[in-house]
């Protein structure tokens, strides 16, 4: 087994990029809920529920947008999602900083997210995440099939056995995530 070796990792939602769902669906004005004059509450209770079963596997964009239309009592037409991406899909104002940062410092980059695959390729492409990060320190959701909050052994744990603990910081925007980054030893910050 490899030495655990001190790192950054990054989520991705409100830290390094938009968080894809909530932007694409929910953002006022722009977003898809109110391009198809839908309701924001039942848009959301809907997206939730799909999150929790998109972003534990590996998965197909087209059945997620079909699956949530269907909850939704709607058809959701591909090209007004890419649209709504086009527009609205973006890194954090400081993404590409906190990266160069990170990867010039003596600490490998890593992430750790709560994530589905497609979005996650999408938002890899375009922070150009191949260039800082270390493919070895990629924790996603959807690939390992536990998420930040799973009981026992979640993506912080698993995160923990390769990146040292007392030696990485996990850079997060949820307080939940932050304390369980801190219960397993890593320094993390909001």
């Amino acid at each position: 087994m490899t030495r655990p070796r001190p790192a950054v990792l990054f989520d991705l939602g409100n830290v390094l990029f938009c968080d894809p769902w909530e932007t694409l669906l929910l953002t006022p004005g722009a977003g898809l809920a109110d391009r198809m004059g839908l309701g924001h509450a039942l848009v959301a209770a809907a997206a939730r529920r799909l999150w929790d079963r998109y972003s534990l596997v590996e998965a197909d964009e087209d059945a997620y947008w079909g699956e949530l239309g269907r909850a939704l009592d709607v058809v959701i037409d591909p090209a007004r999602v890419a649209q709504a991406e086009a527009e609205l899909l973006r890194p954090g104002p400081h993404a590409r900083a906190m990266l160069a940062s990170a990867a010039a410092g003596s600490r490998a980059v890593g992430i750790v997210s709560n994530n589905t695959s497609f979005w996650y390729a999408k938002q890899a492409r375009v922070l150009g995440l191949d260039r800082y990060v270390d493919p070895s320190l990629v924790f996603l959701s959807c690939r390992l099939g536990v998420s930040k909050g799973t009981a026992g052994r979640g993506l912080l744990e698993l995160a923990a056995e390769r990146a040292d603990p007392a030696r990485s910081l996990v850079v997060e925007d949820r307080r939940t995530h932050v304390e369980r980054a801190a219960a397993v030893g890593s320094a993390s910050r909001r």
